[in-house]
């Protein structure tokens, strides 16, 4: 059993409160697991998802987690951990976030993929055993680094440098991370320290993304390659975008397209995605289209 995509990562149920806190929050599925798995389901590839939720809050899914098209190997049939992102009035670039964990760590079972796509939330949902499993495995192997440097107190999320990250992130080929969390990799006050850190660990392509400002790639082979944002024409939800563009990311690298086409369709379909309430929902020709007026892939 092999798929082109196989998703790491949990299914959460959102409370995203994109007017504030005093507003009515919009509650629908999330969490790295489930962005990052539609958008692969949606660019066409073969997909699966190893998790951990309760599978009666399946019925909250859209139809490709029911019907099997993404293919759910759920190794702990817990409770459904719950994620608040409650977003500034004004300012959808900023947000506080709060969970209720399910101590439920993804465990057991992995399929093999030409992608393997990690996407923690809090350093301990995904049991580190995992992580040593799978990146001796053949392909391309992507982790979304903002789980790795946070934990839950309180069901506040705090971040901090994770004592184990050498152990962790070796074996990646990608790492992605925004500006904030590159300075919790590592202790150094440089960004190019903690970047030559990452290139030495083995990891040949680090994306900082900057919300609606872009983003950066810094890859070992070619240096600092900078990809422009695609402003959206209406902003709706951004929650999940980081998850969308990773994914785009990797399966456009996998194909064999450049680190700059492949940064440009990211940002162009993570941009896409803003301007509807939950998963990716444009086509790979869409994201082309949008991205055509500053390079024609």
């Amino acid at each position: 059993m092999s798929f082109d995509a196989v998703v790491i990562g949990l299914i959460l149920k959102d409370y995203n409160y994109l007017k504030g806190k005093k507003g009515v929050p919009n509650v629908s599925p999330g969490g790295p697991g489930f962005y990052s798995s539609y958008s692969y389901y949606k660019l066409g590839l073969k997909t699966s998802l190893v998790t951990s939720f309760n599978y009666k809050d399946k019925s909250l899914l859209p139809n490709p987690f029911k019907d099997g098209s993404i293919r759910i190997f759920n190794s702990q049939n817990s409770n459904t951990a719950v994620f608040k992102n409650i977003y500034k009035v004004n300012n959808i670039n900023y947000r506080k976030q709060e969970i209720i964990f399910n101590n439920r760590p993804i465990i057991g079972f992995v399929p093999k993929g030409k992608i393997y796509h990690f996407g923690p939330i809090l350093s301990e949902d995904i049991d580190y055993n995992l992580y040593k499993k799978v990146v001796k495995r053949k392909g391309l192997k992507i982790l979304d680094i903002q789980g790795l440097i946070r934990i839950c107190k309180n069901q506040k999320i705090i971040e901090r440098i994770n004592p184990l990250i050498d152990k962790l992130i070796g074996g990646f080929n990608i790492l992605k991370c925004d500006t904030n969390e590159l300075f919790f990799i590592k202790n150094y006050s440089k960004r190019t320290k903690i970047i030559n850190y990452l290139w030495d660990k083995g990891i040949s392509e680090v994306i900082v993304t900057k919300g609606f400002f872009g983003s950066t790639i810094y890859s070992s082979q070619l240096g600092k390659i900078e990809i422009p944002p695609f402003i959206p024409n209406k902003i709706i939800d951004v929650t999940g975008c980081g998850d969308v563009y990773a994914a785009i990311y990797a399966m456009a690298r996998q194909k064999g397209y450049s680190i700059y086409h492949a940064g440009l369709l990211a940002s162009g379909g993570s941009g896409l995605k803003t301007e509807n309430v939950g998963p990716l929902k444009k086509s790979m020709s869409l994201i082309k289209k949008r991205v055509k007026p500053i390079c024609e892939i």
